[in-house]
This record gives structure tokens, C-alpha cells and sequence, in this order.
């Protein structure tokens, strides 16, 4: 079986895991109303900040699924890795600011503005002639390894030592995945490296906080 389609199909549970975790987010703090604002703000933001994560994430998955199933022009296929590139900058400042609220850092009201920062470089990158490595160079400079240190630093954001490695080991498990793209390192192993590490990540991650969301 070719090795393309393999990852292909890798990626495919990923897309289907990851909007799975996302829903049973959504019940949690929509349909079933379980956690709120008032009685569990910083749980409840924790959850809604691993929600976009996972949304986010999973619009990657299914890009990459897009671009190798099916018959596109190179000019297509080039512009899609862009918009993949560019959207890993989301998921991991999106939880950064989660961060900062749970530390009091940034006030409720005022992450609706630091949440447009991203998007307001993301815009002016995407019109750049920067070639797509330069780009997610960037992007890991100041997205990926950022949160990564805020994991590591923060003494004071009331998250239990054995809960912070585990969502630790699995961004980083996460973000090697996303980064570690076949298109632009050019190692066809990477088809079914990636989407492995990406699953065994998504599944570290989501251990963190199964056990209070099932209680």
C-alpha cells in the first residue's frame, strides 16, 4: 500500500479524533451546560481554549488530507501548505493568552484584544514573499516554543504538576507533528511519522482533563 495513502488515512483519524475531543467540549459547556463561567472560570476557559486548539488542529489534518487525495495544480497545493503554515500560529497563541488570564495577566475583557494580535500578523505574513520554511521558522519562534517556556515557567497557575507534563508532552508531541511537514522537509517517512506522534500527543493531551470532565 502506497505510503502516501497510508498517511493519508493516518490523518484521517487525527481529523476525526480531534473533532471528537472538540464536541465533547462542546456538550460539556453548551449542550450539557456541566461547566460555567461563574461556578468553573478557569476550567471552563482552559476547556474552550482546548476546543479551538483541537478545531484548529483538526482544519490542518484535513488540508493535508485534501492536498494529497486529491487532483489540485501545484500553484493550489502550494497555497493550501501556506494557509496550513500560517494557521499553526493559532492554536498555541490561543493558549497562551489562556495563560495569562489564568495568572491574571490579562483581564477577561482584554484577551478579546490580544486575541487579534495573531490575527493581524498572520494577515501580513500571508501577503509576504517569505518562502514557506522562513514561515514556519517564525511561527515556531513565536507561537510553539513561547507556550512551551509558559508551560515550563509558570509557577502560580494552579495546575497540578503531573496535568502540566502531560499537556507538556503532548503539545510538544503535537507540535512536532504539525511542524514536521513531508512537503517542505521532502522525507516521505514523515507520511506516517507525523500523523503517529500526532494521535500518541492528541491522546496525551486529552488525558489531562478526561478524568474531570467524565466525573
Amino acid at each position: 500500500m502506497d505510503i502516501v495513502f497510508i498517511g493519508a488515512l493516518l490523518f484521517l483519524v487525527n481529523v476525526l479524533l480531534s473533532i471528537l475531543i472538540a464536541l465533547i467540549i462542546v456538550n460539556k459547556l453548551y449542550i450539557s451546560k456541566k461547566f460555567s463561567k461563574e461556578k468553573d472560570f478557569h476550567f471552563y476557559n482552559d476547556l474552550f481554549s482546548w476546543e479551538i486548539f483541537f478545531f484548529i488542529i483538526a482544519i490542518d489534518y484535513f488540508m493535508k488530507i485534501f492536498s494529497v487525495s486529491l487532483p489540485i495544480d501545484l500553484v493550489t497545493y502550494d497555497f493550501l501548505l501556506r494557509i496550513r503554515i500560517l494557521l499553526l500560529f493559532f492554536p498555541f497563541w490561543n493558549k497562551i493568552i489562556h495563560l495569562e488570564k489564568v495568572m491574571n495577566k490579562i483581564t477577561y475583557e482584554r484577551h478579546y484584544f490580544a486575541g487579534i494580535i495573531p490575527f493581524i500578523i498572520v494577515l501580513l505574513l500571508s501577503f509576504t514573499g517569505l518562502s514557506n520554511i522562513i514561515l514556519l521558522y517564525f511561527l515556531i519562534m513565536t507561537s510553539f516554543i513561547p507556550y512551551l517556556l509558559f508551560l515550563l515557567l509558570l509557577k502560580n497557575t494552579g495546575t497540578p504538576k503531573w496535568k502540566s507534563l502531560k499537556i507538556f508532552v503532548g503539545v510538544i508531541l503535537v507540535g512536532l507533528g504539525s511542524i514536521f511537514k513531508t512537503e517542505i522537509f521532502l522525507i516521505e517517512l514523515l507520511n506516517i511519522t507525523s500523523p503517529v506522534i500526532l494521535i500518541i500527543g492528541t491522546i496525551f493531551i486529552f488525558d489531562s482533563f478526561c478524568k474531570e470532565i467524565f466525573i
